[in-house]
């Protein structure tokens, strides 16, 4: 066996120990419909800018989606069940073969130490499989080893399985916030597992969407939408295993990605050496002022950037950093989020910095959980629709925030986003 190695996730605050899980009223899962309103309803009222482009999404298959078996602890009886990565979803007959196992007899002491398994799935019909165990004595040991066996011997598609502990003990999740330490010890398998036929990979601790189907694709529909020039450079912000910037390697001179993970770091330097242009490079860390600086300050790095923030759920971008973005003159700044509350605050925030939205790309990237994100391009205000002149911007190399003009209220604080044209006074200045 391999020697344990040790991650800790994006730090958060602790998670809340619950000693009993009770039986919650099922929630009603948004149609494809009812968020397709949400989205225009959204546009509409807040009066977004830009064209809103075509749905990005595609049938979702459970074998190619993540799979978990959760040990609960529901009206004080103990039980494994099967958590489907979207509504409806039946389990694919591997997970049904697995679970079936697992409540046999002699495997009894050996589930009692289960508190979950994950199916991380690859995209073409396999998986690689994480089990959180907490083995106690002998006998539970031997249940394991045991099972093991029969994992190698009658589930030809899990092609990998580790045995994982979390401290402070709670449930494993790839897409977790909770600030934990994960040891890992590969039973048989590779750490890393493929993304169906990409030639790319992740580590089996890495976040990736639960589905698969629709993100494999994501990085075509991205370059679509920018159409990126000979010399253009690609920074993938937030990049986890750097799938989205390795897929679009062969489409920019200069790659580079950013996440604070040690997992996200091992599965894009494991890209990086697999991709025949060699240039894509990680920097682990936050995003942070300091970060950009240091970076733009090299004349290596210089260029015409395309900066792609893909946000985890719920997180916004620091506080203050679109000023410091916008100082860095991308060509495009791309932000998917997945909160309009949060988007309609940068879209105000990059408008104000001198960055216009160009369009939006509405992802529907897992079918069946009614959550859904939206693709953000923005551009140089180039035009002069936010009111700066030509002789402003001969003046300065760098964005400019744009002039305020006198008004009966400041644009930056209006709920919405309509630009008057300015008139000819205002535009001579």
């Amino acid at each position: 066996m391999k020697s344990p190695s040790r991650f800790n996730p994006r730090n958060s605050r602790p998670e809340q120990k619950r000693p009993e899980q009770k039986e919650s009223a099922p929630r009603r899962v948004k149609s494809f419909e009812d968020i397709k309103q949400q989205l225009s309803a959204w546009a509409e009222n807040d009066r977004i800018p830009g064209k809103i482009q075509a749905w990005f999404t595609k049938d979702a298959s459970p074998k190619n989606a993540d799979w978990s078996i959760i040990h609960k602890l529901v009206n004080g009886t103990e039980t494994l069940r099967i958590e489907a990565p979207a509504a409806e979803m039946e389990p694919p007959e591997v997970v049904s073969r697995v679970n079936e196992q697992l409540h046999k007899e002699h495997l009894r002491l050996f589930r009692k130490a289960i508190r979950s398994i994950w199916f991380r799935a690859t995209g073409d019909g396999r998986f690689a499989l994480l089990m959180q165990v907490n083995l106690r004595g002998k006998n539970s040991a031997h249940a394991y080893k045991t099972f093991i066996d029969f994992l190698e011997k009658s589930c030809p598609e899990i092609i990998s399985c580790h045995h994982i502990e979390c401290t402070p003990n709670h449930l494993f999740d790839p897409s977790a916030k909770i600030s934990m330490r994960v040891d890992t010890r590969c039973n048989f398998g590779s750490d890393f597992y493929p993304l169906a036929n990409t030639g790319l990979y992740a580590h089996v601790l890495d976040w990736t969407p639960r589905i698969k189907d629709v993100w494999l694709d994501l990085p075509a529909r991205i370059k679509e939408a920018i159409h990126p020039a000979p010399g253009d450079k690609f920074f993938d912000f937030y990049s986890s295993s750097s799938y989205v910037g390795a897929s679009l390697a062969n489409c920019f001179k200069q790659v580079e990605s950013l996440d604070c993970r040690e997992s996200a770091m091992l599965s894009s330097k494991f890209n990086s050496r697999n991709l025949p242009e060699g240039n894509l490079r990680f920097h682990r860390g936050h995003l942070e002022e300091s970060t950009l600086t240091k970076f733009f300050n090299k004349a290596e790095n210089d260029g015409r950037w395309t900066f792609y923030f893909n946000l985890p759920a719920e997180e916004t971008l620091p506080a203050g950093i679109e000023p410091v973005i916008a100082a860095s003159r991308p060509e495009r700044i791309l932000l998917q989020i997945g909160n309009l509350e949060i988007a309609s605050k940068e879209i105000r925030r990059f408008r104000n910095d001198g960055y216009i939205l160009r369009k939006s790309v509405p992802l529907y990237l897992e079918p069946g959980t009614g959550k859904f994100e939206v693709l953000f391009i923005f551009v140089p205000d180039r035009a002069g629709l936010l009111g700066l002149t030509p002789a402003q911007k001969a003046r300065s190399s760098r964005i400019q925030r744009p002039q305020e003009r006198v008004l009966p209220t400041k644009q930056g604080n209006t709920p919405h986003f309509v630009q008057k044209a300015p008139t000819f006074r205002q535009r001579k200045g």
